[in-house]
Order: structure tokens, then C-alpha cells, then sequence
């Protein structure tokens, strides 16, 4: 049996900032190891530095059409020391309540990784990228609902929709901006 190391990392980003990609993430995570950070260039801003939050990323699938409508990213509500509130994670419930509230975007990479978990082998496998559209939470789990950059296309958007601004688009079917 073969055993493949994957880690997934996130970056956080508001994409009205100005300003260089690099200006724009707000906050940058990795699923691998537990109480680490993982440096890692993954392309987009050279080497940087990824702290461990415990997450899930159910990421969509991919279609011909480009209907890749939602995924989601599932965190613990819980700490394990009971710090806080009734058992509640404050570190992930800020986060995510965070990034809703503003209406961020998050860049998720997925990675082979060597055997010991400490650095990337390769190039990213997929890189997708979604906006973060709402959250909904119960008393063990938190999960952020992340939503194509298509479905955010029903109101009127006043510019050209590119990659940087929507995400991966469709390329055979037909966008129009209201």
C-alpha cells in the first residue's frame, strides 16, 4: 500500500485591497502539523511562513463546464483544554466569523508533501480559489461555506470579472455582467 502525504494550505485574502497579492492575504494556515509552521513557496509571494490550524477543505469538483459551485471548510469547535466558552475553539470561530463579515476570498492549495510533513515535493496539485460566502456552526463543528466566483455574479459588478477578482471562470459558457 502506498501511502501519499497531503497537506492543504490557505491563504486569506481581501481582494479589494490594493496593492500586490502579497498586501492583499490577511492570514495563512496549513493542515499538516500540529503546533509547527511549514515554510513553503507555493508561487505567489516566494517563501513564507504557514502556523498549523486544525481544518478540512471539501474542496468542489471540477467540470468540463466550469460549475464548480461551492465547497466547504470545516473547522474543530472545540478546544481541547475547554478554554472559553462551553468548549468553544475562540481561535477558529474569530477567524471565520472574520472573514465573512468582511468579505474575504481564500486561495487553497493542495500538496504533496515528503514522508516527515516539513516541505512541499513538487508544485501545488490544484490551486482553487473561492469566496467566502457564509459560516454556519453547532457546538463541535464550525463550516465555512466558500462559493464560486460565478455565483457571485447576479448583481451588477461595474468592472471586467478576471481570475484575481472571481476565481477559476468558465471558459465555455457565456458570463454576462448586469
Amino acid at each position: 500500500m502506498t501511502v501519499i502525504a497531503l497537506t492543504t494550505f490557505i491563504e486569506i485574502f481581501d481582494p479589494k485591497a490594493s496593492g500586490s497579492y502579497s498586501n492583499q492575504v490577511i492570514y495563512k494556515f496549513q493542515n499538516s502539523t500540529p503546533n509547527s509552521v511549514i515554510s513553503a513557496n507555493l508561487g505567489n509571494m516566494g517563501t513564507a511562513s504557514y502556523p498549523f490550524l486544525s481544518f478540512l477543505y471539501q474542496g468542489a469538483a471540477l467540470t468540463k463546464t466550469g460549475d464548480n459551485i461551492e465547497a466547504g471548510l470545516f473547522l474543530a469547535n472545540e478546544d481541547s483544554d475547554r478554554t472559553g466558552v462551553a468548549g468553544a475553539n475562540k481561535l477558529s470561530m474569530s477567524y471565520a466569523a472574520e472573514a465573512v463579515q468582511k468579505k474575504w476570498s481564500i486561495k487553497v492549495y493542495t500538496c504533496k508533501m515528503n514522508n516527515t510533513f516539513t516541505a512541499l515535493d513538487g508544485l501545488p496539485l490544484v490551486i482553487d480559489t473561492w469566496l467566502i460566502a457564509s459560516m454556519s456552526y453547532d457546538a463541535s463543528s464550525i463550516e465555512v461555506l466558500l462559493s464560486s466566483g460565478v455565483d457571485a455574479v447576479g448583481g451588477n459588478t461595474g468592472r471586467y470579472l478576471t481570475t484575481a477578482i472571481a476565481g477559476s471562470l468558465p471558459v465555455t459558457g457565456q458570463i454576462f455582467s448586469k
